[in-house]
């Protein structure tokens, strides 16, 4: 179900919904308050913390009612947010129904509101995707998507705490590195790498992260910063994917099963684009090793995470459902399209 401009008549639904920024170098959450039918925005707000105040709440409600006059018959919230309790008691408590959806269900109505707010302000959020949003996001943009974790999930680096309270401070500075690193400029890239250090200290994944540059450039100083940063977290889910990879390169294979197998068994739930690219990886090694049955269900299961992966899709199509070399009660289902 997809939400349109045209369903909704002015002043009759309300919604919020919530764009990531940073502020003095710290990530923010910012609440945007608007009527569905024109896109106007009645206000914000700005949450360093975990939740918004009450009071801020409470504010925010009474300046849109002072501007439209009335209340709306409905007020509509992204389904799973943090503050959704919050602002289902501000609304039932003001005779409002409220409702939860998908906040994919309104990306035509938003969608120019979040390009605009990325054009004005940092929000890798609001920039995700980048696609039309007349039309449904393609596989490969619903895979950019969910490259970026959510504030509130848990932090991919198996820290336990939320990305927002522990590496999505860094953020900016990971992606410039890698991208450096992956157009081959060592200098450049260590550059971003220091900035990142310098704001939240040697951390686990900034010694993996600093193993990752190395990979295009001096594997012993790879394999360094990654023997430090395993022996510093040894359930690193980032460190035992690369080590994974570096040990199918070497040859051993169990090995890098071995590798694979921990860094899905510490990669939060949540974090569906590693953990896709992980089950692929480890499909790959189960191939080489003849062992079909097993390549099959990791293949099925990276497309679990991310069902528009092509990787998956061509891995499963290319050497298992169309292989004439594969068994029938192996293969045990139809060409994926």
């Amino acid at each position: 179900m997809r939400y349109s401009l045209e369903q909704f008549k002015p002043g009759e639904a309300w919604l919020v919904f919530r764009v990531d920024s940073l502020v003095q170098d710290q990530p923010v959450d910012i609440y945007l308050l608007i009527d569905v039918a024109s896109t106007y925005v009645f206000g914000n707000i700005v949450v360093p913390g975990e939740l918004p105040e009450t009071k801020e709440i409470t504010k925010l409600m009474r300046d849109a009612y002072k501007t439209k006059k009335s209340w709306p018959k409905k007020f509509f919230c992204p389904a799973q947010d943090p503050a959704e309790d919050l602002f289902r008691r501000h609304s039932e408590e003001k005779g409002i129904s409220f409702e939860v959806a998908p906040l994919s269900y309104f990306e035509r109505i938003i969608g120019p509101l979040k390009k605009s707010f990325s054009e004005h302000l940092y929000s890798p959020m609001a920039s995700a995707g980048g696609f039309d949003y007349d039309t449904p996001p393609t596989g490969e943009q619903r895979i950019s998507q969910a490259f970026i974790p959510d504030s509130y999930d848990l932090c991919p680096c198996a820290s336990g705490l939320k990305y927002k309270f522990c590496c999505k401070p860094i953020f900016k500075e990971i992606v410039h590195a890698m991208t450096a690193a992956e157009e081959g400029h060592l200098k450049e890239a260590l550059k971003w790498m220091d900035m990142a250090k310098s704001k939240i200290g040697e951390t686990a994944e900034i010694l993996c992260r600093y193993a990752i540059v190395y990979t295009f450039f001096d594997m012993i100083k790879a394999n360094e910063y990654l023997e430090k940063c395993l022996l510093s977290a040894p359930h690193h889910p980032r460190a035992n994917y690369v080590r994974g990879i570096d040990l199918k390169e070497k040859g051993d294979i169990q090995g890098a099963i071995k590798a694979y197998k921990t860094a899905i068994k510490n990669y939060p739930s949540t974090d569906r684009y590693h953990l896709n690219e992980t089950w692929n990886n480890l499909g790959t090694a189960y191939y080489d090793l003849g062992e079909y049955s097993e390549a099959k269900a990791a293949w099925e299961k990276a497309l679990v995470y991310l069902p528009e992966d092509p990787v998956a899709i061509d891995n499963l199509n290319n050497f298992i459902y169309d292989n004439p070399n594969i068994p029938k009660e192996i293969k045990g289902s139809q060409t994926i399209h």
